[in-house]
């Protein structure tokens, strides 16, 4: 299985030819797709500030079927915390909300993440991040 970070979503949303490269690829390798909680809330966030909130929480829910939802526990807690130990001893910083996608991810057994952020994401140990 292969984590999709909310910028790989964003793209698909907006129909990027890359993304949607990607995508199949994936889909042929019979990998199945999966996202955080997190990237699902950034995901709405947009939605809500965009000038048609109802068109874009539609289309937005529309994207989120089919996708397995992985959602925080202790352990994916514990995962955060570790991370972000690990990055502030490197005196690296990123963005809570990315090390929580990874932590999220990586506590649930998923190490692969596809994302257009690769120079954030690429900095969490033993995450293997793909591109597009």
């Amino acid at each position: 299985m292969v984590c999709f970070d909310t910028t790989f979503m964003i793209d698909l949303l907006r129909q990027n030819p890359a993304a949607e490269k990607k995508l199949n690829s994936l889909i042929k390798g019979d990998d199945g797709p999966c996202m955080t909680v997190i990237t699902v809330g950034e995901l709405f966030y947009g939605a809500y500030k965009s000038k048609n909130v109802e068109k874009e929480k539609e289309k937005t829910k529309e994207a989120l079927s089919g996708f397995l939802i992985l959602e925080m526990n202790e352990r994916g807690a514990e995962k955060f915390g570790e991370i972000l130990s690990t990055l502030d001893q490197k005196g690296q910083k990123i963005n809570d909300r990315d090390v929580m996608i990874a932590a999220i991810a990586m506590s649930k057994g998923e190490y692969r993440m596809v994302t257009r952020n690769k120079k954030d994401f690429e900095r969490i140990p033993n995450l293997t991040v793909e591109t597009y």
